[in-house]
């Protein structure tokens, strides 16, 4: 469609209320920025320059290209998946289909986990990510230690896929010197003793995931966590004790109507352990940490 053809989209600005337009009509939750982000992947430049460049022309070929991205994003494509990269921790992930899109939330997960080991100084310790999907907690850990931190991480997934792209942004964000990867089930290939487990398991149930749009282009494998959303949860908190070094640390995402439930298998499975619940920004219950007493 040439410029010509379409009065409506003679400049960037014309594409981006066009845009937003198409987006709000198919229902998504975030037209204006989806809008904004995908036009500033088709043009390869950042906000502040879209807005300086807004009464610019739009050229035909990247009106094109705009509009099939638009088309795509409104049959409840993530974003992510179109422009092949989201933010998470401050870092630019290489993300796709195969693997679940980082959210926000799992940032605190991180942030929880950084503190944790910040406490723990310059001591060797062992940090393992279950179910990495991208690889965002275990890189997210990574790059904010300091450059002597001894420590090491394992990141691991079932998944190939998700093996793939996490050893992709491992070396994209230069900590592939401090991941190993392992492609496996949960934590049956682990022998241990490990300090720090962290997980993002999916959590979700059936009923939770059909009809959902948010979440129809995502793994099921990265969602589906069975009839309760806790089949993956239970069998890792089931055979953690076998691995968790004393003094050691579990760090899960959960759902918040999970809470109750999963504070009761962590205490089965760990004894007078101090047990938290730990709120997202929006003061759902969303994370269950377990530390666990030395000697």
């Amino acid at each position: 469609m040439s410029d010509e053809e379409s009065p409506q989209a003679r400049t960037l600005a014309d594409a981006l209320r066009r845009g937003r337009k198409r987006l709000a009509s198919a229902g998504s939750a975030t037209p204006g920025l989806d809008a904004e982000v995908l036009l500033r992947h088709v043009l390869g430049i950042d906000r502040t320059e879209l807005f300086v460049r807004l009464p610019e022309p739009i050229t035909a070929k990247a009106l094109a290209t705009y509009d099939h991205l638009l088309e795509q994003r409104a049959g409840d494509i993530p974003v992510a998946y179109l422009t092949r990269e989201r933010e998470f921790m401050g870092l630019a992930f290489d993300v796709g289909p195969g693997v679940l899109v980082p959210r926000p939330e799992t940032e605190l997960l991180v942030a929880w986990a950084d503190s944790w080991l910040g406490r723990r100084g310059q001591d060797r310790v062992t940090v393992v990510d279950v179910g990495t999907g991208s690889g965002a907690i275990a890189i997210g850990i990574a790059a904010a230690m300091e450059p002597d931190w001894r420590g090491r991480i394992i990141a691991s997934d079932i998944s190939p896929v998700a093996i793939s792209i996490a050893a992709r942004n491992r070396i994209r964000l230069d900590v592939h010197h401090r991941i190993a990867l392992v492609q496996g089930s949960l934590i049956s290939w682990l022998r241990g003793p490990v300090e720090l487990v962290i997980a993002n398991l999916p959590y979700l149930r059936p009923a939770q995931i059909a009809g959902n749009p948010a979440l129809a282009a995502e793994p099921r494998l990265a969602l589906d966590g069975g009839p309760d959303g806790l089949d993956l949860i239970r069998l890792l908190l089931d055979d953690a004790p076998r691995v968790l070094a004393s003094g050691g640390a579990i760090g899960l995402e959960i759902d918040p109507s999970q809470s109750d439930v999963v504070v009761s298998m962590a205490r089965r499975a760990f004894p007078g352990s101090e047990i938290e619940v730990l709120p997202d920004l929006a003061g759902f219950a969303r994370h269950v940490t377990i530390e666990t007493k030395s000697g």
